[in-house]
């Protein structure tokens, strides 16, 4: 990892100055604890520390998606820093609790990961899509790549499909907190913003 510290996810081997580092990366991480509904986050270390607890169970999770031991310490690493860099931004907004971000984080990242190193490993998708173009965004849906193509399209596209994407919220819950008319107008709209992106990332190929 590119990082300057190697971070220990493990909680009973965990340091305080491993703490302090990812503390000292993010000036607003006192947003996730208004946000959540877990009483026990009181500081930023408590909520870091929460997360280290996790991290047992992003190992299993990453496990089933065919993600190697040793590869899933390192992107649970990742994930923690990308989360605390994200709270820094005044525009970023923390709509689910800080663990359900940060393992859907280690997914994209995986995901990412695989195609680099040109493993294509088959990977059993807990949703099941109807519509190809669902398929296709979800295998192409990654972090980092794919950042630059949802920069360039509209605000409520870019809403739509990481809630739909990156959260998981339903058609009908997206179309009534993007003010749409029903969940089959959502879902014509994501199909347009899917449309949009691969036009973007086709472009960018040639």
């Amino acid at each position: 990892m590119s990082t300057a510290q190697k971070l220990n996810p493990d909680p009973k081997k965990e340091t305080s100055l491993n703490l302090v580092y990812l503390s000292s990366l993010c000036t607003s991480v006192q947003k996730a604890l208004m946000l959540t509904q877990n009483t026990d986050l009181e500081s930023p270390t408590r909520l870091l520390r929460q997360l280290y607890a996790k991290w047992p169970d992003v190992r299993r999770y990453l496990k089933t998606l065919g993600c190697a031991a040793q590869d899933a310490e390192d992107i649970f690493q990742e994930a923690l820093l990308v989360f605390v860099r994200k709270l820094e931004d005044p525009n970023f907004e923390l709509t689910v609790e800080p663990f359900f971000y940060v393992k859907n984080t280690c997914k994209f990242l995986w995901y990412n990961q695989a195609r680099k190193e040109a493993k294509y490993r088959t990977v059993e998708l807990e949703e099941q899509f109807e519509e190809v173009n669902d398929d296709w965004m979800q295998k192409e849906m990654k972090l980092k790549s794919i950042e630059g193509a949802l920069s360039k399209i509209g605000k409520q596209c870019q809403e739509l499909l990481q809630r739909f994407y990156g959260l998981g919220e339903s058609m009908s819950d997206i179309a009534q907190k993007l003010g749409l008319r029903n969940d089959k107008v959502a879902k014509a709209q994501k199909y347009r913003c899917i449309t949009k992106v691969k036009e973007i990332l086709q472009e960018e190929i040639r």
